[in-house]
């Protein structure tokens, strides 16, 4: 089938309304600049509750290992508890929030993936990065396909000097290459090689389950300004990875390895003229997952082809419309052997073999509008369509409603309401694309100086929709309630600190049976200082500690004949939960000038005082003993980089 036989006619349809002229006539140069300042400077949605992390942020930070999705759970808004980069934000499953790098959805953006779509690391380089801004909820619906939270990342517009880049650490050896080309143009191209031997040999005693893991990858972002109006946007990414471990999963544990082979490319044109601007965005996006663990071999291919065009006009400041549409077609391709009983992976248990093809395709509308009443009081509004085109997903329609007051330019209020909707991306478990759900309220209150910045936020959601992240994790609808308060000081020029709790009452529901999630907090604390002086060094320690999450006990089994092994039953789901997580970082670099060159040195420490941290529970055979998995222990990183610059 054709990918656009269908949605071709109403592509057409919107496409005029996208691009009608302005009339900018009455626009002197003076206020034309300024215009085309407002227009491209920041995201349209500016004054929702939204985080900024800037390069030097991700690197201070001993949480984020230099990735720009690790770094995220530092926020207050985190409710990451699984030690993955995957994004998760105000009690939100990894699969509701989305990532958007230059307007276009990247699913699944992390790598060394495990069968639930959990990753250690994001697919993406910090030093391409221009600005990666977080909204922990309620997220503007000029992006579509959010239920949760969503990070927008904008890749670098500029290139201030030419430089090489070269870096060697424990485990891994990478270039950068910075080019300027003609005019205003530049290129950014880079390349990894993963090896494993030193990192796993140093740390073998906090690793002992992880047999080997490898990747290959390389990434090209290149800009061409035509002209003073006119922008061209390429990122393309490719990656080879491997991945080997001892996996334990109810009374079964084996070797299992998982690999894939990954390209997408993002492509942008930008047109920026006065008070307009208009951008196309589009995406091809491959992968080719291998899955073997027990009885289990799985082979999945996916493509995705992602379109969106969409208009930006201010008028006189005041108002700011935005429209558009985005066009999504997504193809799965599954050829596995499964086992029969979900709980019987042993060689010798019966498993059956399962193909299927699934398409996916859809469009949405948008529209947006911001408008400031005063220099104190504005809000917003917007609505998304959902046009479905297979009758996979029903149709539904989202908006949100928002609004700010700025006491003064020290304290401001955000508050922001709506009705989200996402589909499920699927996984191992489930190949299902069903519609996520979500009501969201959410007040938030900002308080800034040059000395000290403090945040809180009270939140309510009500999600909706059909969630499996493992073989008996599941359920239908789950009800938050959260508060949040951060602060942040500067102790002198070089010295900072930041603190921040959280409280999240979180119930889930299935068969409209009410239990406790797995993320009901009562305290989710998060603290860093961080010493930045670059005659000397820079260092940061963090801590965080919470309560140990739920989870659901094996309390009794039967011996299943026709399974070849026992079947577990369950106590009440999150009848149990694990002692206290503590974890206590360091990170820490030292920049050496030779001639115009750098030579940055840098090391880090997770999990210094070497804490358990209970991660799942396993069983022997018959269910008789349980056994802990664990979290990371104290890892040991370090490296080098040396920067040519001015080359």
């Amino acid at each position: 089938m054709p990918l656009f036989d269908k949605p071709i006619w109403l592509f057409l349809l919107f496409f005029p309304l996208l691009i009608y002229p302005q009339d900018k006539s009455k626009d002197s140069v003076k206020k034309t600049l300024d215009e085309v300042i407002i227009v491209s400077k920041n995201p349209i949605s500016e004054k929702y509750s939204v985080t900024k992390i800037e390069k030097l942020d991700i690197y201070f930070n001993p949480l984020s290992n230099a990735d720009p999705l690790k770094a995220i759970a530092i926020l207050p808004a985190s409710t990451n508890v699984n030690e993955t980069a995957n994004p998760t934000l105000r009690g939100g499953d990894a699969d509701r929030s989305r990532v958007f790098v230059n307007g276009a959805p990247i699913l699944n953006p992390v790598r060394n993936g495990q069968d639930n779509g959990l990753g250690n690391f994001s697919l993406f380089n910090t030093e391409l990065i221009d600005k990666q801004y977080v909204y922990a909820s309620n997220p503007p619906l000029n992006f579509g396909n959010s239920s949760a939270g969503l990070v927008e990342i904008e890749t670098n517009k500029k290139l201030n000097e030419e430089t090489i880049q070269i870096s060697a650490a424990l485990s891994n050896l990478g270039l950068l290459l910075n080019k300027k080309l003609k005019k205003d143009n530049f290129m950014q191209v880079y390349g990894n090689l993963q090896i494993p031997n030193a990192f796993i040999s140093l740390n073998k005693s906090s690793l002992p389950y992880l047999t080997s893991f490898s990747t290959k990858d390389v990434g090209l972002n290149a800009r061409f300004n035509i002209n003073n109006k006119i922008a061209l946007n390429s990122y393309n990414y490719y990656i080879d990875e491997n991945y080997k471990y001892k996996n334990f999963t109810l009374n079964f544990s084996d070797n299992s390895n998982a690999s894939q082979k990954r390209f997408f490319s993002i492509n942008n044109v930008d047109y920026i003229s006065g008070r307009s601007k208009i951008r196309f965005s589009s995406l091809l996006d491959f992968s080719d997952k291998k899955y073997i663990f027990g009885n289990i071999d799985s082979k999945s291919k996916y493509f995705q082809c992602f379109l969106s065009l969409n208009h930006k006009y201010v008028f006189q400041r005041h108002l700011t419309v935005q429209y558009g549409i985005d066009y999504s077609f997504s193809r799965y391709k599954y050829d596995e052997l499964r086992p029969i009983f979900y709980y019987a992976l042993g060689k010798e248990s019966p498993i059956y073999y399962d193909t299927e093809n699934i398409d996916f395709q859809y469009l949405e509308p948008f529209i947006y509008a911001n408008y400031r009443l005063s220099n104190k009081f504005g809000f917003s509004s917007a609505i998304r369509k959902n046009i479905s085109l297979n009758n996979i997903i029903k149709n539904f329609t989202s908006y949100q409603v928002s609004s700010y007051y700025e006491i003064n330019n020290k304290n401001r209020f955000i508050f922001s309401l709506g009705n989200y909707n996402s589909y499920s991306t699927p996984n191992y478990y489930t190949h299902d694309i069903s519609l996520l759900s979500s009501i969201q309220y959410a007040l938030d209150y900002y308080h800034t100086t040059k000395k000290i910045n403090i945040s809180s936020a009270i939140y309510y959601k009500i999600d909706d929709g059909s969630y499996v992240n493992s073989f008996n994790g599941k359920y239908d609808k789950m009800k938050s309630f959260g508060v949040e308060l951060a602060l942040s000081y500067n102790i002198t020029k070089y010295l900072s600190l930041g603190f921040s709790d959280l409280f999240l009452n979180q119930k889930i529901f299935l068969d409209n049976k009410e239990y406790n999630s797995s993320l009901n907090l009562k305290y989710l604390i998060k603290s860093q200082i961080t010493f930045n002086n670059p005659k000397y060094f820079t260092a940061s320690l963090a801590f965080t500690t919470r309560p140990g999450s739920y989870y659901t006990k094996v309390i009794n089994t039967s011996y299943n004949y026709g399974a070849n092994d026992f079947e577990p039953f369950y106590e009440d789901i999150n009848s149990s939960n694990f002692h206290d997580y503590v974890r206590l970082d360091f990170t820490i670099n030292r920049a050496f000038p030779i001639n115009h060159h750098n030579l940055i040195v840098f090391a880090s420490i997770n999990n210094i005082l070497n804490v358990k941290n209970p991660s799942y529970t396993y069983y022997n055979q018959d269910y008789s003993k349980s056994n802990l998995y664990y979290f990371q222990q104290r890892i040991i990183y370090f490296g080098l980089q040396f920067r040519l610059n001015n080359i």
